[in-house]
């Protein structure tokens, strides 16, 4: 197994090459599943598909003095407050943004605040904030299948919210196609290119 960063893709007489930081590699076929990164991958190929990054935060205040025995959801104000190893962490919310953009530092205030409307007794200590960028489509459905224009690739991205949960499937359907298998479901709603 290797770890590297892909900064390359491009079709040549054997196939595939796909260049990283760690060198080049062939492959006959090759399965595009970046996430928000998979829409840099395939625009030198002249496939633009509206991918973007929706961006999702979460606060987890190290020394909160109060414990939730169970998690809490507000719905109005679209987070989950849950008592974890490392503090009360208050997670949810979406933005869309650019993929390179820096997170937006007046998260922790907001989440602060529903923090105290969750739990009034909270703690003001340190918070570390995270923000991760969720790959999304506009009809809120992933991209998966082949490109016929590019024989051997094939998408398998744009989950939202849902990848940890949709990986095993998407796994399954996207080896059924590269196999020349049929995933036992209609493809249709999931086609990378119904986009136009």
């Amino acid at each position: 197994m290797e770890r590297a960063e892909v900064t390359g893709l491009a079709r040549d007489c054997e196939g595939w090459k796909v260049t990283t930081s760690a060198g080049t590699h062939q492959a006959e076929k090759v399965v595009i599943s970046a996430g928000a990164w998979s829409r840099a991958l395939l625009a030198p190929l002249g496939l633009r598909l509206p991918l973007l990054a929706e961006r999702g935060y979460h606060i987890e205040i190290s020394d909160p003095g109060v414990t939730l025995n169970n998690s809490f959801t507000d719905v109005e104000a679209t987070v989950v407050a849950s008592s974890m190893q490392g503090g009360l962490r208050v997670a949810g919310t979406a933005e869309f943004g650019g993929i390179d953009a820096a997170p937006d530092p007046s998260r922790e205030a907001i989440f602060r605040k529903i923090a105290r409307g969750i739990c009034p007794d909270v703690a003001d200590s340190p918070a570390r904030m995270w923000m991760g960028r969720r790959p999304t489509l506009p009809d809120s459905l992933p991209a998966l299948g082949a490109f016929p224009a590019h024989p051997g690739l094939f998408a398998a991205f744009g989950h939202s919210h849902h990848g940890l949960m949709m990986a095993p499937k998407t796994g399954e359907v996207i080896a059924e196609l590269a196999t020349g298998g049929d995933p036992g479901i209609d493809m249709a709603p999931y086609d990378p290119l119904r986009f136009g």
